[in-house]
Order: structure tokens, then sequence, then C-alpha cells
């Protein structure tokens, strides 16, 4: 800084020896016309003076940052311990996701059998009041598919079986809401179990494996309104407003497509992990299991397709306008055509797989009752008793003349009867020994061990 000094104006580097600045022409030494001041208070504290002497002929111009003033920042007294602090609120849902997590992580394995018993009781009442629903809804459906007319199919019903329709349909949505939370509560706790009883580690953890049938249903729904909705708006003749509500369900879709399948993919491949990593030997592999996520994944995606029915009918009535025809090719008024049984199947199909795909769940639950129960004996009595009688071989397994038995020096291992290290062979020739041969000081065969 010995061969430049700083324009106090415009903050220019000018060369030591020049007396204007070249920026703002301004002669060395002068003072600005607008200093900045600082407010002072009763408390504030004054400016630092400068240490150098105000004759600048003397020598070379002082640092800008020795030239101007610098004022003391205020010392901030700390917090005192008492003072009240700004409390955040966790979500209720997740306050309630980290109490769950707390009580389970103490906890090995919980009981769930009362719960999956009352599961599969649900399912069973789910099962048949859907068929009942369906039944009753048949001769609608079938008006339906004919004429494509909603409010004529449902005015073809009688006013008994309008009330009966509208009767099992609360029934059935109260049951589905109350098995579905059951259900996921209960494949959450069972997750939780798996690892603590011995099985590998299941594909998703105990919360999403609860949270993912509710997911399932609820990607559904908006598949299925965001394909029908639009469709049906425009078919009623507001075609602004249902390309405007087209094109919101397409924003929505477009944010969610990282990750299109995974609703779907998410269930349909954890419940049979988690029931083969249950399993014990010989009933590892189940294929009611495999069977049910088949049938999971086709129901789910003929459920798509029927819902993308309305938009692909009108965009066939579109074309059909367009190239001046007034009927569709296959489509039949007033009966049923081709168009129409091929709804029918679809439809036909759908309610198959659907409730075959929900019967299933009924065995798969108590299957995996059973099999927590036996993995939870296994784990119980497992370390204390010996093995080497199976159960239902008997009072003793088949043993060899030298059978390799890792618990044959544990003296406390005395549950059950222990097969004997040695096996004497009988030889009918010889006989048994008398009682002065067995004493007489000669060696004696070794016996099998005493029963505990």
């Amino acid at each position: 800084m010995d061969e430049f000094w700083v324009c106090q104006h415009c903050k220019s580097l000018n060369r030591f020896g020049s007396g204007k600045c070249y920026g703002c022409r301004n002669k060395y030494g002068s003072i600005p016309k607008e200093v900045g001041t600082l407010a002072r208070g009763a408390g504030a504290p004054t400016p630092l003076q400068s240490p150098l002497p105000a004759n600048r002929s003397a020598g070379p111009a002082p640092a800008p940052y020795l030239a101007r003033p610098v004022a003391l920042a205020p010392v901030q007294t700390p917090a005192r311990k008492n003072a009240p602090r700004e409390l955040h609120w966790p979500h209720p849902i997740e306050a309630m996701r980290q109490k769950v997590a707390r009580s389970l992580a103490l906890r090995q394995s919980v009981q769930v059998a009362s719960l999956g018993y009352l599961t599969a009781l649900l399912m069973t009442l789910l099962v048949v009041g859907g068929a009942m629903l369906v039944v009753n809804l048949t001769p609608a459906l079938s008006y339906l598919v004919q004429y494509m007319n909603a409010a004529d199919a449902w005015g073809s019903l009688s006013a008994g079986q309008q009330g009966t329709v509208q009767t099992l349909g609360l029934g059935v949505a109260v049951l589905a809401i109350v098995s579905l939370l059951c259900f996921s509560v209960f494949l959450g706790l069972t997750t939780h179990n798996a690892t603590g009883l011995g099985a590998d580690q299941p594909l998703l953890t105990p919360y999403r494996a609860g949270l993912c049938w509710a997911s399932a249903v609820w990607a559904l729904a908006r598949i299925a309104v965001g394909l029908i909705v639009p469709a049906m708006i425009i078919w009623k003749g507001y075609t602004i407003p249902g390309l405007i509500a087209m094109v919101v369900a397409v924003e929505i879709a477009q944010r969610h497509i990282d990750d299109p399948v995974g609703w779907l993919t998410r269930p349909a491949r954890h419940l049979p992990d988690l029931y083969a990593k249950l399993g014990i030997e010989g009933s590892v592999a189940s294929p009611l299991a495999s069977l049910w996520s088949i049938s999971f994944r086709i129901a789910n995606l003929l459920a798509i397709v029927i819902a993308a029915l309305p938009a692909f009918a009108l965009l066939v009535h579109t074309g059909a306008t367009l190239a001046g025809r007034t009927e569709v090719v296959g489509w039949q008024t007033g009966g049923f055509g081709p168009a129409q049984i091929g709804i029918a199947i679809l439809i036909v199909s759908l309610a198959g797989w659907a409730f075959g795909s929900l019967a299933m769940l009924v065995p798969i639950t108590l299957g995996l009752v059973q099999r927590q129960r036996t993995r939870r004996t296994l784990v119980r009595v497992g370390r204390s008793r010996s093995w080497v009688a199976r159960p239902g071989e008997g009072g003793h397994a088949t043993a060899g003349p030298a059978r390799d038995d890792p618990f044959g020096e544990d003296p406390d291992d005395r549950i059950v009867e222990r097969a004997p290290r040695y096996v004497e062979q009988y030889d009918p020739a010889v006989g048994d020994p008398t009682p002065g041969e067995a004493g007489s000081g000669g060696p004696v065969a070794p016996g099998p061990e005493p029963i505990g």
C-alpha cells in the first residue's frame, strides 16, 4: 500500500504521487460529501480514533480501514436457561409412528394370533358380502353394458332391490375399511417378528409393510378417478372443464412418474417373500402365495383397463364422428354386440380375479399365524432340548454305531429321551448274558444311556 492510495469517494485504486483520482477526479485526501454516520444511542460505544496523525503531507496516505471510523458491535447477552423456547410439535402420524417404533424395539416378537384370526374372519365376511352385492347388481350391470346409461340402469332395479344394494354396499365398504386396517397392522407386526423368530430380513420394513396396502388402494383410486372423471365430463357436453380436468390428471401423474408401478410391486412381492421366509423345513415354498401374487397383479391391471374404457370409448366416438360415420363398428344398439361382449368378459374377469385374490388371503393369513407359532416354539425350546428325538418318530431316533451328537456332553439336556451313542447288536445264537458272566469281571458291552 506504499505505492497506491484508495479514493474515499469511489474506492478506486490510484498511483501514489497523483493528485487526483482518475475515476471521480476528486483531489487526494478530500473528505467525501456524504459520510454514513452511525446512530448513537444512550449506551452506544464511541468509534475508535485513527492512531495515525492528521497531517497527511508527512507521509503516504493511511490504509482505508485505518482512515474510516469503526464502531463496535453491541455485545449480545446469552439467553437465560429458563427463557421460553419455541416448541415444534411433530406431525400426529409421525409421533405415533415413533412411539410404536420405540415400543417394538424393546420386543423381539409380539403376539399376533388373535389379530390374524380376526383379519381372516373379516376377509371371509368381506368375500361373502361382496359376492352378494355383485349378485344383486347383476341386472343393473347387464343393462349398463347394453345401453351405457347409468341412470337408467339404476332405475331398472325395483325399490326393494335398490334398498338391498345400498345396505350391502354400505356394509361391504365398512368391512373393507376395517379389514384393510387389520390386515395392514397384522402384516406390519408379522414383518417385525420375522427377524426375531430367526427368519431372514424381509424386503420391506414393518412400517412400509403395513403402509403399502393402503398406498396401493389410494393409488388405484387416483388412477380410476383420473381416467373416468375427465371422460365423463366430456361425455356430458362440458368439453372445456373436461379438458381442464384431463390436464390436471396428467400433471398429477407426471409428478409421480418416478415410481409408477411401485404401489403394485411392493405388496405383490413382499407378502410371498415373507410367507416363504417364515416357513420351516419342508414348508418353505408355497404355490398358494405365488398364485396370489399373480392374481393380485392381474386384478389391478384389469381394474385399470376397465377404468380406461370411458376414455377409449370417447376417443372411438370422436374418430367416428370426424370420419362421418353414425355408428361405431362392433357396437350394437340395444343388445349384445362384439363390443358389449368384450366389456362383459373384462368385468367378469375382474370380479373373478379380485374375489380369488381376496379369498386366498384368508388361508395365507392363517398360515402366517401358524408359521409364527411354530417358529416361536422352536426359538423357545430349541436351545434347551435335544432334537435327536424328532417329533413324530417315537422315543428314539435312528442312531448308528457312532452317532455324532453335539449335545452328548451336556448334563442338563434331559427333557426327552436320548438316542444311545452306541447300539448293542443282539445275537440270537448267543442269547442274553447271564448275571454271572456279566459280573465276572469280563468286558461288558455298553448299554443305552439312562432316561432323564
